[in-house]
């Protein structure tokens, strides 16, 4: 019987200990890359130029948007009920504008969102989100990981436009 030294000096046990620290790093590249996604979003990245960059599959980063651009808005929500007092009247306003002609699509509206936020006057505002999003994207990321990637399905959208113009309204946001 061979003793814990020796099993670790046979080539058997040398490729099954490489393999598992090949699939580790891997799995840490994909982390990294599902972790780039939403801030390429922000830049205004599309889809297909993320997916390029990144070496991703299209459907995996449209999957990831649909994802992160959903906990964007959900966050955004989220402050504009529980901490109304970061916004002002105007702020209200110019929100409501803003989102009124954009398309029911989860992606412009998260898009939208991020673009209103890192204009002047609204630095308490993007980093009361940001605090929000910290631990929401992490999560999302984990999730994604446990996921098969190659049969990744878009997730069909939960918020909807309405539902975000209520919550700039009144604060409140229902189905």
């Amino acid at each position: 019987m061979l003793g814990l030294s020796e099993l670790k000096q046979t080539k058997v046990y040398q490729e099954a200990k490489q393999e598992g620290l090949d699939e580790g790093e891997q799995k840490g590249q994909l982390k990294a890359k599902l972790e780039a996604i939403p801030r390429m979003m922000q830049l205004g990245l599309s889809v297909e130029m993320i997916a390029e960059g990144l070496d991703l599959p299209v459907e995996v980063v449209k999957a990831a948007a649909q994802s992160f651009s959903q906990q964007n808005v959900a966050a955004f929500m989220e402050l504009l009920h529980n901490q109304r007092e970061l916004f002002s009247a105007q702020d209200l306003a110019d929100l409501a504008d803003l989102i009124k002609p954009l398309p029911d699509k989860i992606e412009n509206l998260s898009y939208a969102i991020a673009q209103w936020c890192k204009q002047d006057g609204h630095s308490a505002q993007l980093q009361a989100w940001r605090h929000l999003l910290s631990g929401l994207l992490a999560a999302t990321v984990e999730q994604l990981l446990a996921s098969n990637l190659e049969s990744l399905d878009t997730p069909s959208p939960v918020l909807k436009k309405a539902m975000l113009q209520q919550a700039i309204e009144s604060g409140e946001f229902f189905d």
